[in-house]
């Protein structure tokens, strides 16, 4: 009941201070008389009389548009948001304060959090304005609600409206171009290469299942096709394999992951146009998260907007790996991390298990500091076990990729 009784004070109580104002000047002008006192009176009833106007009319009258500009954005790209208001009754309303709450994700390193604009609206029924955000931060961006405020001239009266108008746009990681060359390892029964056509040709058909989109044509069953059961493609036994499988540490501080992120969508976006078949696993917020080793356009797609959701984790066990059920036979196993201990390199050294090529790639930012006691451990543990292991301080140690895949 008080708090009832509190609201209903708050709500009317700016507007009998202005009742109060102008009856306290009608009655010093019916007191006092003269010019003077008279002019006072009059000068103030229209400062009460728009204060009444702004309280009578519903600020939900107005329809709050936000339309973002370009859908496909890349990180560092920048953004042209567009807020369109429109009205049906033309009152006549001074301005019109805007307050947005931007999105802590934008940029982690900035201050850029509210976007304030400040409208002189008049009579007019539709109004249109923009901003520009440079340098837009990787990730999953969501605009909240934007807040309507305006009030009296002197400042007395005030009165808010929440438009909600959400909107999410997606930052997809930003990539570099790299050289991915023919990727060789050998197996017990010979070796593997990365020609797709070789890699059909010399497989048995194992069976036969219904097409998914990026399937190649040559893969489709047009027997089967023509029985009126819909497009089929066939399964293969694959006696070659140029499968990659890319692991991703998200234990990390922040700006050293978004170089990992950027060098995993590089290289995953290279193998895809090279015809060979990729998957990514990282840990994120939910254990488990990964796309299976597939290729073709859609699963570039599929791939760009897993790593575009990914988030730095400030702690964890580094050394939780993906189930060995969810790796491909004879996969290629790239493991990119920022953190280099024992217990880490021993899990994926074990994951390994003999079957796949691993390597490791050491992200660091530091090039002045040397590596700990225990990385080098590690570092010496994996030499010693065939892992294949690179320290990277900055993209132009990135061409070393490209030795890796000769």
């Amino acid at each position: 009941m008080m708090s009832k009784l509190r609201l209903l004070l708050g709500k009317w109580s700016k507007l009998i201070i202005l009742l109060f104002l102008l009856g306290t000047t009608f009655s010093y002008a019916m007191f006092q008389g003269g010019f003077v006192s008279w002019f006072l009176f009059y000068s103030f009833l229209p400062f009460v009389a728009y204060a009444l106007l702004i309280h009578l009319y519903p600020l939900s009258d107005f329809h709050v548009e936000r339309v973002a500009g370009d859908r496909t954005l890349h990180a560092g790209d920048s953004l042209e948001m567009k807020i369109r208001i429109k009205r049906k009754y033309p009152v006549p309303i001074l301005y019109i304060c805007l307050d947005e709450q931007l999105p802590r994700s934008l940029d982690v390193s900035s201050e850029r959090t509210k976007r304030n604009e400040l409208v002189f609206i008049g009579f007019r029924r539709e109004l249109e304005f923009s901003y520009t955000l440079q340098d837009l931060a990787r990730g999953e961006h969501e605009f909240s609600d934007i807040v309507l405020r305006t009030g009296d001239l002197l400042g007395i009266l005030e009165k808010e409206w929440v438009a909600q108008v959400k909107e999410t746009v997606l930052v997809l990681p930003k990539t570099v171009r790299l050289a991915v060359r023919q990727l060789k390892s050998e197996y017990e029964h010979g070796q593997r290469t990365n020609l797709y056509k070789i890699r059909q040709e010399t497989a048995m058909v194992s069976g036969i299942r219904d097409y998914e989109p990026g399937d190649r044509m040559v893969t489709i069953d047009w027997k089967s096709s023509a029985k009126g059961l819909g497009l089929k493609s066939k399964n293969f036994e694959e006696n070659h394999s140029n499968d990659s499988f890319l692991m991703l540490n998200d234990i990390s501080e922040y700006h050293i992951f978004e170089e990992m992120v950027t060098f995993t969508a590089s290289l995953a976006e290279a193998v895809l146009e090279k015809g060979m078949r990729v998957g990514i696993w990282a840990r994120g917020d939910r254990q488990n998260q990964l796309i299976e080793v597939k290729e073709g356009k859609v699963h570039r797609q599929r791939i760009m907007y897993f790593l575009t959701r990914l988030k730095a984790l400030e702690a964890g066990d580094a050394s939780y790996a993906p189930p060995a059920r969810s790796i491909p036979e004879h996969a290629s196993l790239i493991f990119i991390t920022s953190e280099l201990n024992m217990s880490m390199v021993q899990t994926y050294t074990r994951l390994s298990d003999g079957k796949h090529p691993l390597t490791i790639l050491f992200f660091r930012n530091d090039v002045q500091r040397g590596l700990e006691k225990s990385e080098q451990d590690a570092y010496l543990y994996a030499v010693n076990h065939g892992v294949t292991i690179s320290i990277i301080h900055d993209r132009s140690e990135w061409d070393v990729w490209k030795e890796r895949m000769r």
